[in-house]
């Protein structure tokens, strides 16, 4: 590996200068230690790998029962082995583990791998056991992978130090793609795929439990080496956001994709929470927003995982070139097929221009109708093929050609795929062309990949990919003055809604561990934001409250209609329980409309706790919106904007980022809520105050830098021609000092 910067590590860099990059991938000395006398044994493995795969690095066994291994030279000790060692992969059992890491650190090894499993995933003795490797691990200022690690491997300089049995091919095929994966197994799968394929790797990682070293941190060591042009993620959960946020960031700066696929995201995140967002938007949709703000490309399908990075390569060959595609086939049926899953994903398709409609006239060349440039079985012939697709990468109007190649594709790949391959390289500069062949056809395959042309064994992964390629990138949130991301964030700004917050929290006696704001408490946190909602009075509770609240209204002015609320830390949603009362028109209604909650919740909620009752003008607007905050277990803080009231539930049209965000992303969050259609003057509705909410929006947001709120949701917004009213707050309070991430 060439120019691998390891410096990003900090404290983890090595003094005596050899890059933590080359001792990760590179190494020029490796131990194995506990390698089995029997060659058979999955410990024998990375021994026999290396060697097999022509590692040039020197190899030393430790084993202290042994003199000999399989015909090396075997040391009691790293601390005995004759020189320095770059890094080491324990194969011990679990029990053995902890001494053979303290041996590791009095050797001064930069890098330690552990295979073996039963510490964080086994039950509590487990978490210990590997706490103390961490701890270890940290105070040594050395790299720990693992433990349930399945090795590293380096394809291209045989450094196959893996206990995965898909390495015993003998022809393992080169690439330029870096894998980080949490699951050791797939490592081999992806390079069994790849190699049917003739797609290979540059380096594999499997990080097992990813203890101490998280993906982002692995893929910022890698990601200035040379020999790497882009990243493939498999993702069982996501640890450590903040530094994969920095190597998602450095790997879009010089150019080099990131396709992730994510598994394991957990529901029990939801099942804690209490509002309507946290019960739609679990850690999936976090997750995944959180992947497409940080330009990463999550692809659902798993051979995406190795096709689609080839095509994302392709994005600075777009230019200013129209984000559309262009679908070329020789067979309809497969092309319309192509046409329809493309169309799904949303991207635009454009049959011919006028310029190439004039050509492929001029020329003779069939050309169908519509969005789809079917040239019929006159594109079997090599010279009309080869004009069709020179015409259309040259034309202008052209974003990305995709070629849906028929039959000839499995029985005839000369005839198929030469005149693709030809005219790409006959306009190196022209758009870009991807193929998808209909049949099993690895011959062709492997001929247009071998030329450059990102190729796709199934529809779906096509149109995953080209869909990712062409989607606009994704927006960096900024203020209007510039700064990145922290809009609504400043010192000022923390200090002035965490002392509020703190007030209200001591105020409201909820402890370290968290609770529920009652809504009273919420709206005037979110007053502090400039969130107002109608105007309103609040009696605390007491035998007379019917009577006084009667009272206040004629001395307050309140106008009627009126909604009549009780106010509790314990109904997060008072409609539940009867605790709410709509279109209030008299004193005396209002006098009966309290008893009656108070006699309902009473039934239905008898051991909550009632602090008062809140009464509001009714209010009336064009439509509800929801916005809601919360802390992602996985992610952090996100927002999440949708269709208010029931409907937020009922048809789960909300759209979700992280925050906090800016006016212009939240403006684009808006017009992602289908439900706000009719808000935007469908055919001939007046017009709802989009601006102000979007304003709300960003707001809201800005409880992202509190550690304190756990969640908080207005729901409903009532979107008015001119503002927004908060008629409805909810507001957990998290734990103190909440855990983090203990991965670096």
């Amino acid at each position: 590996m060439r120019d691998i910067k390891g410096n990003i590590m900090g404290d983890f860099a090595d003094e005596a200068g050899h890059d933590l990059g080359c001792a990760l991938v590179a190494p020029k000395s490796i131990a194995l230690i506990g390698v089995s006398g029997d060659a058979k044994k999955l410990s024998a493995r990375p021994l026999q790998f290396c060697q097999q795969h022509g590692f040039a690095g020197k190899i030393y066994i430790v084993n202290p029962r042994r003199d000999e291994v399989l015909g090396i030279k075997a040391y009691p000790s790293v601390s005995a082995i004759p020189e320095k060692i770059d890094h080491a992969y324990i194969l011990l059992g679990t029990e053995l583990v902890e001494a053979a890491l303290d041996d590791c650190i009095a050797a001064g090894v930069q890098i330690v791998s552990v295979l073996a499993d039963g510490f964080a995933e086994a039950g509590s003795e487990g978490q210990a056991r590997q706490a103390r490797l961490v701890e270890k691990a940290n105070a040594a200022k050395l790299m720990l992978i693992g433990p349930n690690s399945m090795g590293v491997v380096n394809t291209n300089n045989g450094f196959v130090c893996t206990t995965n049995a898909a390495f015993k091919i003998d022809d393992l095929p080169r690439g330029r793609l870096a894998v980080l994966s949490h699951s050791g197994s797939l490592i081999g799968t992806l390079v069994s795929r790849g190699q049917a394929r003739n797609i290979g790797f540059a380096a594999l990682v499997s990080l097992g439990n990813e203890a101490q070293v998280c993906v982002g941190r692995l893929g910022l060591t890698l990601v200035d080496d040379e020999d790497i042009d882009g990243f493939v993620l498999f993702l069982e959960t996501m640890r450590n956001p903040q530094i994969f946020a920095e190597f998602a960031q450095a790997a879009k700066r010089l150019g080099k994709p990131v396709v992730a696929y994510m598994l394991g995201k957990s529901t029990d995140g939801q099942a804690l929470s209490v509002s309507h967002t946290g019960a739609m938007t679990g850690e999936a949709a976090a997750v995944r927003a959180f992947l497409a703000q940080h330009s990463v490309a999550e692809v659902r399908q798993f051979d995406a995982l190795f096709e689609a990075p080839a095509l994302l390569m392709k994005k600075s060959q777009l230019g200013s070139r129209p984000r559309r595609a262009t679908v070329v086939t020789t067979t309809g049926g497969g092309g319309a097929m192509l046409v329809d899953q493309l169309s799904l994903r949303g991207v635009e398709l454009t049959g011919l221009s006028p310029a190439s409609k004039a050509f492929f006239t001029l020329q003779n060349i069939p050309s169908g109708s519509g969005k789809l440039v079917d040239v019929t079985l006159a594109g079997a012939q090599y010279d009309i093929m080869k004009k069709a697709i020179t015409q259309l990468i040259n034309d202008p109007e052209t974003g990305i050609v995709v070629v849906a190649i028929g039959s000839s594709a499995q029985f005839n790949p000369e005839l198929a795929v030469k005149p693709i391959i030809d005219a790409v390289a006959e306009n190196p500069a022209a758009a870009p062309v991807a193929a998808f062949p209909l049949p099993v056809a690895v011959t062709s395959m492997t001929m247009l990949e071998a030329a450059g042309i990102p190729c796709f064994g199934s529809v779906e992964s096509c149109a995953d990919s080209i869909g990712l390629l062409l989607c606009d990138d994704v927006e960096t949130d900024q203020d209007d003055h510039g700064d990145e991301r922290h809009i609504g964030t400043k010192a000022d700004d923390h200090l002035a809604i965490g002392q509020q917050l703190e007030t209200m929290i001591s105020t409201a006696k909820i402890g370290d561990a968290g609770g529920l704001l009652n809504e009273v408490d919420g709206c005037r946190l979110f007053a502090a934001l400039g969130i107002e909602g109608p105007r309103h009075l609040f009696l605390p509770a007491g035998d007379d409250a019917a009577f006084k609240a009667s009272a206040m209204v004629a001395e307050t002015g309140l106008e009627f209609p009126l909604v009549a609320k009780l106010v509790s830390a314990d109904l997060p949603h008072k409609s539940d329980y009867g605790a709410v009362v709509l279109s209030i028109e008299s004193e005396a209604a209002l006098e009966a409309a309290i008893a009656e909650m108070q006699r309902a919740v009473k039934i239905h909620a008898p051991k909550a706790h009632i602090d008062g009752v809140l009464v509001q003008e009714m209010a009336l607007g064009l439509g509800e919106a929801l916005v809601g905050l919360r802390h992602d277990n996985l992610v952090g803080p996100v927002i999440t904007v949708g269709a208010g009231g029931i409907f937020a539930e009922i048809y789960q049209d909300v759209t979700i980022r992280p925050a906090p965000v800016s006016i212009a992303t939240a403006h684009k969050m808006i017009a992602e809520v289908k439900g706000f259609a009719a808000l935007r003057g469908y055919r001939g509705k007046p017009k709802g105050d989009l601006d102000a909410l979007a304003r709300l929006i960003t707001n809201l947001s800005r409880l992202a830098g509190s550690d304190r709120i756990a969640e908080a949701e207005i729901n409903p917004v009532l979107v008015r021609s001119d503002g927004v009213l908060m008629l409805d707050a909810l507001v957990r309070i998290g734990p103190k000092n909440g855990a983090g991430g203990d991965t670096i």
